[in-house]
Order: structure tokens, then sequence, then C-alpha cells
């Protein structure tokens, strides 16, 4: 099934909603253009299991000015949210052979050799596997709060907060995060998440520089047109069952050591203020991979999302050194 939002009239951005059925599950995806017939992205959300598509919507992304890009909901999660996935949970093995035959499925319908990838956060794990698996099918890697080793980012978002509460003073905030539990099973214990997302965000270090609240995200997920409110509401229930099938994946990831080598260019976008996977462990991850082509830029003013809190830049480095990717891919080899 194929819905199309917005005007197609030529130059106008349109967006093509549709269901495709992957190993199983019914797995939805939007296409963003301005019908100019740019190169493709894929878009790998985070989470794990929680949908970009929204929240770059509200939040002003534009993207579609430099691609046709693909939106996917991973499989257990928002416009791909099903009772019997929420039953068995999630596998890597699964996200990693939906994400080649969704791109698979984008070459074939949109007539494109290859697509360019972008992985952020959770889906920075999952896109480094899937262009290790399958490079040929890749113009390059775009990786956006990039995972390196996840326990490591969370030592140093641990002790950014006592820094910051020590530096402010801010008592309340030092006791309660002295107070909680840390260890290697930090992603067992919710009272740890509870204060580590509430003073990533109070101090600038967590999903934006200014400070993203729950009802902000909650707002901004069920005000999407283009979602039905069945699937804003599964975008909650995906957070949940993606956090319980793969939190402990990603927790004691370390891509080190699984993605020694990518066989395409690479392009690593990191904000220095970034204490949900940070700008320590993205570069160390960068500096280990080999590449035939590599690059890291690093965002001053941005946290966990550059291409939010500095879209000028994003663009600037997209338009002016990724894209020239097509047209120069040969050189690579």
């Amino acid at each position: 099934m194929q819905s199309k939002f917005a005007g197609n009239n030529e130059n106008k951005r349109i967006a093509i909603k549709e269901y495709v059925k992957i190993n199983g599950v019914e797995q939805g995806i939007i296409v963003e253009s301005l019908n100019q017939n740019k190169p493709l992205l894929l878009f790998l959300h985070g989470g794990p299991g929680f949908p970009a598509y929204p929240i770059n919507k509200a939040l002003g992304v534009k993207l579609e000015q430099y691609f046709d890009v693909c939106y996917w909901d991973q499989r257990g999660t928002g416009m791909s949210y099903d009772a019997n996935t929420a039953k068995k949970g999630v596998t890597v093995e699964q996200l990693v052979d939906d994400t080649i035959k969704i791109t698979n499925h984008l070459r074939k319908k949109y007539t494109r050799n290859k697509v360019f990838i972008l992985g952020h956060s959770w889906g920075s794990y999952l896109g480094c596997l899937v262009v290790q698996k399958r490079p040929e099918l890749f113009y390059a890697y775009i990786g956006v709060g990039q995972i390196g080793a996840q326990l490591e980012s969370e030592k140093e978002a641990y002790q950014y907060i006592l820094r910051t509460a020590m530096e402010r003073n801010d008592k309340r905030a030092f006791e309660q995060i002295k107070n909680v539990t840390f260890d290697e099973n930090f992603y067992k214990n919710r009272a740890y998440a509870a204060i580590r997302s509430k003073f990533t965000e109070k101090y600038g270090g967590g999903f934006k520089r200014e400070g993203y609240s729950n009802p902000e995200r909650m707002k901004h997920v069920f005000s999407c047109s283009n979602y039905t409110l069945k699937e804003r509401i599964n975008s909650f229930k995906g957070a949940v069952l993606g956090w319980q099938s793969l939190g402990h994946v990603m927790a004691t990831a370390d891509l080190v050591e699984l993605v020694p080598r990518l066989e395409i260019p690479v392009f690593i976008l990191q904000g220095q203020h970034d204490y949900q996977t940070t700008l320590t462990q993205a570069r160390r991850f960068y500096e280990s991979l080999k590449a035939p082509f590599k690059k890291i830029y690093t965002f001053k003013n941005s946290s966990h999302t550059p291409f939010i809190d500095e879209q000028t830049l994003f663009y600037q480095i997209i338009q002016d050194d990724i894209l020239p990717v097509v047209e120069t891919e040969t050189t690579f080899i």
C-alpha cells in the first residue's frame, strides 16, 4: 500500500508512504523528495527502536534538499510495529537482513545503482554492520552520533554529570547521580537511566544541545500528520521493545572490534558535546577504522544531533564533501 502527501508539482516536497513486507513483517517507509531525482539516502534511526521521521520533521530537518530521503521505521517500531514482533522480540541479525532488503527495494523501485546510508546513534551500529556485509550497495557511510564502545561512553556521561553538577554547585544533581548505581549493567538500571537522561538534557549533552524533554518528544510524535494515531502510539511501544530486545547489544557494543574495515568512503559527523555517544568513542572508532577514504567532522555547538543543532554546517558538508562521492567513487577503489 502506498500513499502520497503534500504536493507533487516539480520542485515541491512530496512524501510517499509505503508498507513493504520484509521477512514476514510489514514495514513502513516514508520517502521525501523534491522531485529532482537526487541521490537516495537511507536514514537509520536510533533508539534502538525509536523512529526519526516525526522528530526530524518537527524540528525542521530538510535532508530532502540534497537527497531523496527514505525514513524507514525498523522492525518493531512506529509504522513497523506489530503484536507478533512484540512477543518474539527483535534481533540484530533480523535488522541487518531487513536493512539490506529495504535497500534493494529502494534501488529497484527508484532505479538507483547505489544509495547513501546514514546511521544515527543505534543506527550507526546497525549501519556499520550492514555496510560491512554488503558494501557494493552503498556510495558512502555517514555516521552521526557514532557508537564506539558504549560502556565507555556511559562512563564519560556519568563523569560529565558529576563534573558539571560540581561546577554549577548543583547539589541536588550531584547527590542524585552520586547515589545511583552505575556499573556494566547500567542498561538494566531504570533509576540510572532516568537520572542520566534528565541531567544530560539539562546540561546540554543529550539529544539536542539546548535540551529535549519527554513532553516535547511526545508532542512532536503525536502531531506527525503522516503517521496514523496507532503508529504514533506504537512509536513509544517500539522504544520499549527495542531497548528490551537490543539494549544489551548496544550497551556491550564495541565497533572497533566488530568492524575493523569498511570498503566504502566513511564520513563521521559528531557533536562535541554528545554524551549519549561520545566524541571520544566516535574518534576511537574512526581512528581504528580502515577505509578507502574517511573523514571526521566535529560540531562545536552540537550534542547528539548536529543535523538539528547546526543544520547549515551539516548541509554544507553534505553538499561539498559527501555528495561528490557519486561522481568520484571510482577514485576510492
